[in-house]
């Protein structure tokens, strides 16, 4: 594959002409969330509510894509081709929740790891603290191997920030791809 974006997941070779897209995507939020690790700064992507905004925004021009590209062929998402007419009652409704509930998964996904992470540091880094105030020998060797498991979580939280803008730009390829091609 030339790129991120590889041509099975994105419409076959029609799907290059989205890799800028995709980049952009992920280079936009891969900085967001890796600046986020900065102590004092706080990026949309930190914020649950933005990036379920985001996600849903892209969701919605997926779909606005799809019903423009494929008119009345949009509704085989809710209906999958090959499937008994029986099913029809039980289906639609999963279907449909299924197809709308991407956009808040998405975006939830996103803030919420990110969220986790930055909660984790701050309890490591706040026990240190009060374990180095309590002015024991205990506290202060507690206080010292907290502070020194900082690191190794910052450098865990700097792979998650970028696996994390990996995974939402993979997850919208695929989303375009089922757009481009009705599944």
């Amino acid at each position: 594959p030339k790129a991120v974006v590889s041509t099975q997941s994105t419409g076959g070779e029609e799907g290059y002409r989205y890799f800028p897209f995709a980049l952009g995507l992920f280079t936009t939020i891969g900085f967001c969330n890796v600046t986020n690790l900065l102590p004092y700064i706080e990026m949309p992507t930190q914020i649950i509510g933005c990036t379920v905004a985001m996600s849903t925004t892209l969701i919605a021009g997926l779909t606005i894509k799809c019903i423009a590209k494929h008119k009345l062929d949009f509704a085989s998402f809710f209906f999958p081709p090959g499937a008994p007419v029986g099913l029809a009652p039980l289906l639609v409704p999963v279907e449909t929740i299924s197809f709308f509930s991407r956009a808040v998964s998405l975006g939830v996904r996103l803030g919420a790891n990110l969220t986790a992470g930055h909660m984790i540091l701050h309890i490591i880094s706040d026990f240190g603290a009060q374990m180095l105030a309590s002015g024991t020998l205990g506290g202060g060797i507690g206080g010292v191997l907290c502070t020194a498991a900082l690191f190794p979580v910052c450098i865990l939280e700097m792979a998650v920030a970028v696996v994390q803008a990996y995974v939402f730009c993979m997850l919208t390829t695929m989303y375009l791809n089922d757009a481009h091609e009705l599944h």
